[in-house]
């Protein structure tokens, strides 16, 4: 009997250790998702010797797969913000790790003014800007002015709604701008920054967008109001939320979670909890993935190209050799 249990767990760890050198990469449906899920792949087939395999998916599908069947193994840029509470009772119960919870650092969404806006009247907050509602028309009452807010239907306009409501925005002379849509919102901007006209609005960030337009996002006085004040009304319908306190945009949180079974791997994990880029740097690597017109995986190559001496210090010196001599082939190819 002993000897058919080693026997066993013999084969067991064999099958364990098989499988362990395979690991899936969840590849979200945004572009800075898609670049740092390459990167990973890249940095562990590569520096780790893994072999990888890139899983397309959104926040959701990829969550809720995670959860059933384990797999992918690697969420690299979880809005963890959007997760549901099932997702968060997985990692509080230890079924899903949470190993890095600030892999984009700056991401967010907020207010945002164009460059030239902000360098001609010095504006750095919301409150600064709602105090000329004079210099944002609204296009159909210029008597006010007019700020862009979300598309119907996307979670985003309780924000925008609330906050209106929160800084008093109509008393001061505003009037909310429904773009529509997102391409409807795209265009708004593109159209005012284009002409070089006063606007102000809605975005997020990292995207290929605001480093294109050269958007810059609006801080708020008051700071950040607390989580009560966002969670339990800024962030909820219009009828829900009674007395919205004026606040900044709380950072988005941008974590890295992975199946238990990545755990047993230390040198992924060590990898995985040091990554972490400036959301500044992302979005000049996404400008490049535009202007080039290129694949995901050549923006992780490019990036990985550009900012050795970053992603150095998430590997062992070893790894980092490893990685340099691969670059240096795909240079030469």
């Amino acid at each position: 009997m002993k000897r058919l249990l080693t026997i066993v767990s013999l084969l067991m760890l064999m099958s364990f250790s098989a499988k362990a050198d395979d690991i899936k990469i969840a590849e979200l449906n945004w572009q800075s998702g898609s670049m740092i899920a390459n990167i990973d792949a890249y940095i562990l087939k590569h520096g780790y010797g893994h072999n990888v395999e890139i899983v397309p998916g959104g926040i959701d599908a990829t969550i809720q797969s995670m959860m059933a069947t384990g797999e992918p193994n690697i969420f690299g840029e979880a809005w963890t913000s959007l997760l549901g509470d099932g997702a968060k009772d997985y990692i509080n119960r230890g079924l899903l790790i949470l190993v890095r919870d600030e892999v984009v650092v700056g991401a967010g969404e907020g207010f945002y003014i164009p460059d030239y806006i902000a360098l001609e009247y010095g504006f750095t907050t919301i409150e600064q800007v709602l105090e000329r509602p004079d210099l944002f028309p609204h296009p159909e009452d210029p008597s006010k002015g007019g700020i862009v807010i979300c598309p119907e239907g996307w979670s985003c306009l309780k924000h925008n709604n609330n906050l209106f409501r929160a800084f008093d925005m109509e008393a001061k002379g505003w009037k909310t701008i429904d773009p529509g849509s997102g391409t409807g919102l795209n265009s708004a901007w593109e159209g005012a920054v284009a002409k070089e006209q006063p606007f102000v609005g809605y975005y997020w960030e990292p995207t290929s967008f605001v480093g294109k337009l050269g958007l810059i996002k609006l801080d708020a006085d008051v700071g950040y109001a607390g989580d009560d004040n966002w969670t339990n009304c800024i962030s909820l319908s219009v009828e829900e939320c009674e007395n919205p306190q004026p606040s900044a945009w709380p950072t988005s949180a941008t974590g890295t979670i992975i199946t238990p079974s990545i755990q047993l791997n230390k040198g992924v994990v060590d990898y995985l909890s040091k990554r972490s880029i400036d959301g500044k740097i992302v979005t000049a690597m996404l400008v490049w993935f535009d202007d080039n017109q290129a694949t995901a995986e050549e923006a992780a190559i490019e990036f990985l190209k550009q900012y050795p001496l970053l992603w150095s210090k998430w590997v062992t010196p070893d790894v980092a050799e490893k990685l340099t001599t691969e670059l240096t082939k795909d240079l030469l190819d």
